[in-house]
């Protein structure tokens, strides 16, 4: 037998290394502890070398940001960013830039910028929930604050997780976990509807990836605290709002219907895979999804939120939004998770739906360049779901594409007429 050329040689040692770096990586897996820190990834970020108490670094205005630190229900503290809509801060330059001090507020509520909130009868806000690691101002996050500011007085938050960026890690495991991470998010909507008195009606809930399935879990929470699609050990914060709470949308970009569905065509990057290299194992792919702690099922909360609302006769306008391009969690997942809300609410009187598809035919929106659109609601537009696959964007950029801010401001150009319900 003739010997192995050397370069074949190499190859060979290369992939038997390679493999066997990704075989113990998934044995790793089955460990708590680093499932949560691949899951979660809280201690990436750029933290190191730029400095998210300076909104200016990363492109805002002087005073357009105010850093302020919100604290949970459960104790921890959260860094969060509040974003001036650009009308807002124009009219008002003067007295922002003149109060504006630098660093970490204290009490944001006592701010200039929440006086602004405050006492402006247009002012509508966007509680924005950001992926897997990083912070606030990690990669393209900053483009999407920017966009969204650019929609007439609209206010935009946004907070770091437990353990992500500066925010506090205090409560056991002393790692990110599903329950904390829907506590932070559930406390923070809590502090916009309490503390600042901002209607619901007036408020746009936005997630992308991960914050996706944190965005579906807080309205599923606002709409049914009691629901038993939320885990167990969720801090509720105290005084608790009155249920179920009228949003004037939800906004989800780059969703996915549970954790283990995703893990299955994943790729970190949009480069190394998951569980793509397993598929002729099915059985150590059960075994590894079976050890899933956080498994974020936002498909069932996402059908307990249309069965609450529709009990309850709240209005209910949910966009999923998903880039054809996007490397890192396909498409099909959104369209996956659109295709059993869309039988839930069919099953009412009255509720038709559409499809348009480049494809097959082109009508309104995919004349406008989506590659796909689908759309189901009620007669009166009162409650709906549609789903938007776009033509460009990738899994990061699109958040901050024109896209998304077109989708909120559909949200709050809608008008629903309901008693009992608080509207534009």
């Amino acid at each position: 037998m003739a010997p192995l050329h050397p370069i074949i040689k190499k190859s060979y040692w290369l992939l038997a290394a390679v493999g066997a770096t990704y075989a113990v990586l998934m044995i790793a897996l089955i460990n708590p502890t680093f499932q949560r820190h691949a899951l979660y990834m809280h201690k990436v970020h750029t933290g190191l070398w730029h400095n998210v108490t300076n909104p200016e670094e990363f492109g805002f205005a002087k005073g357009q940001v105010t850093p302020f630190w919100l604290d949970t229900s459960d104790g921890e503290k959260l860094f969060c960013w509040h974003v001036l809509p650009l009308d807002v801060y124009l009219e008002n330059e003067s007295e922002i830039v003149k109060k504006t001090e630098g660093g970490v507020t204290e009490d944001f509520s006592a701010s200039v910028a929440a006086k602004f909130l405050k006492n402006d009868i247009k002012s509508k806000v966007v509680v924005n929930f950001h992926g897997n690691a990083g912070d606030v101002a990690q990669g393209w996050r900053p483009s999407t604050y920017r966009s969204i500011s650019g929609i007439p007085h609209t206010h935009l938050l946004t907070c770091d997780y437990r353990g992500f960026g500066r925010s506090t890690l205090n409560n056991a495991p002393h790692i990110p976990t599903e329950t904390g991470l829907i506590t932070d998010a559930i406390s923070i909507v809590s502090y916009i509807l309490n503390d600042l008195e901002h209607l619901s009606s007036r408020t746009v809930l936005l997630g992308q990836s991960l914050g996706t399935a944190v965005t579906a879990a807080s309205a599923l929470y606002f709409a049914d605290l009691n629901s038993p699609e939320l885990p167990s050990g969720v801090t509720k914060p105290s005084p608790a709002l009155k249920t179920p709470q009228n949003f004037a949308g939800i906004v989800l970009v780059a969703p996915f219907t549970d954790l283990p569905e995703l893990l299955q065509t994943y790729k970190i990057g949009g480069v190394i895979p998951i569980f793509s290299p397993l598929r002729s194992y099915p059985r150590f792919i059960k075994f590894l999804t079976a050890r899933i702690l956080d498994t974020w099922p936002t498909l069932p909360r996402l059908q307990a939120l249309i069965t609450s609302t529709s009990t309850s006769k709240t209005p209910l306008h949910l966009t999923i939004l998903h880039a054809r391009n996007d490397a890192d969690i396909s498409f099909k997942l959104s369209e996956a998770l659109y295709a059993p809300l869309e039988s839930l609410l069919l099953k009412a009187e009255g509720v038709s739906a559409t499809e348009e598809r480049r494809s097959i035919h082109g009508d309104e929106r995919v004349k406008r360049g989506a590659f796909a659109y689908r759309n189901v609601e009620d007669a009166n537009g009162e409650r709906g779901v549609e789903l938007e696959v776009v033509r460009y964007g990738g899994h990061n950029e699109v958040v901050g594409w024109t896209q998304v801010a077109l989708a909120v401001r559909r949200c709050f150009t809608r008008k629903v007429f309901r008693p009992g319900f608080d509207v534009e």
